[in-house]
């Protein structure tokens, strides 16, 4: 029997590690007594893990005992593991306090993109906008950053991991003022997203490495040393989404964590802390939490972390020196 943990966002790291070699036989049971803490982060990282060692392991679905949290259920996280208790990813449900786990799959994004001549990022940056509306509570300046925030993160799911589906999961709490997005693909990972470009080979030796330059301005995978870097292209990739996101939910006395391979890495203030060989992700997960309230003069904070990141990318190698006009667009 597979005893699952509560879900908090240290405990869903290491439970993807105490995983990671096992293998389910048919009869085998994972046990959801201790489930009591749900929130979105855990739940879209535990539930990964499990769907990937029902996969792995070859049997058909995820027998389960003690599936008993009304709120697990509601926001799906039962069904997400494998299992048939609660509502199907079909229905379309949420509130102005939460996004339930939700599945979108990249191949749909694309055929909606065919459809309305639009380019998959837009087609993205529309979702985002309705996920924002759910969360600001009303406010248009929080409405503005979130999706923002969303579509930054998002985009680089069908840009750089070659996943399937996008996987999110949303949460809002009154009594903290405080938003929670998460956002997890099963593709390739930042390590071997960054080292399809050669520019990167001397730089990263694990993935600690890669997340850390991950986390710097103007870092990409589409990088061109000694080309050209700059582009009118309003969706070019100039590597400062996950930089300008990270740098602004920590600004905003909220935090960013970033999972990848054996490495998660926590952005908070000042403090960069790293959690290394401790998980296992395939993939890429990530945690945005930002408190409501202090996001009042939010524009000028992002304009000072868009000027450092320019000067920084601008002093290093192998960066691109200019941000996009979508990683801008949250200033227009």
């Amino acid at each position: 029997m597979i005893s699952v943990p509560d879900l908090n966002a240290k405990n869903a790291l290491d439970f993807t590690y105490s995983i990671c070699n096992y293998h389910v036989t048919e009869g085998e049971e994972f046990d959801f007594a201790n489930v009591k803490n749900c929130d979105p982060f855990p739940m879209l990282v535990v539930s990964s893990a499990i769907r990937q060692l029902i996969r792995h392991s070859n049997i058909q679905q995820c027998k389960a005992l003690n599936m008993q949290n009304s709120y697990a259920e509601h926001m799906r996280f039962y069904n997400a593991v494998g299992t048939k208790k609660g509502r199907g990813f079909a229905e379309d449900y949420g509130n102005s306090r939460y996004l339930p786990i939700t599945r979108l799959r990249i191949d749909d994004l694309r055929k909606q993109g065919a459809e309305n001549l639009e380019r998959i990022q837009e087609v993205i940056e529309s979702k985002s906008k309705l996920m924002a509306n759910v969360l600001a509570q009303g406010n248009k300046s929080y409405k503005k950053w979130i999706s923002y925030a969303l579509t930054e993160i998002m985009r680089n799911i069908p840009e750089h991991s070659r996943a399937k589906e996008i996987w999110y999961c949303a949460q809002y709490w009154p009594t903290f003022d405080l938003v929670e997005l998460a956002i997890l693909d099963e593709g390739i990972g930042i390590r071997e997203s960054l080292l399809s470009n050669s520019a990167y080979d001397e730089l990263i030796t694990n993935d600690e490495d890669a997340l850390l330059l991950a986390l710097r301005p103007g870092i990409s995978r589409t990088f061109l040393p000694g080309g050209y870097n700059l582009s009118n292209d309003d969706w070019a990739n100039s590597g400062y989404g996950l930089y300008m996101v990270s740098r602004t939910c920590a600004a905003l006395a909220g935090d960013f964590i970033i999972a990848s391979g054996d490495t998660a890495i926590k952005v908070s203030g000042d403090t960069v802390n790293t959690y290394k060989r401790g998980c296992h992700i395939k993939g890429t997960a990530i945690r945005l939490r930002v408190h409501l309230r202090e996001m009042v003069n939010y524009e000028e904070i992002v304009k000072r972390i868009l000027k450092d990141g320019e000067e920084n990318a601008r002093i290093n190698n192998n960066t691109i020196k200019s941000a996009s006009k979508s990683s801008k667009r949250i200033l227009e």
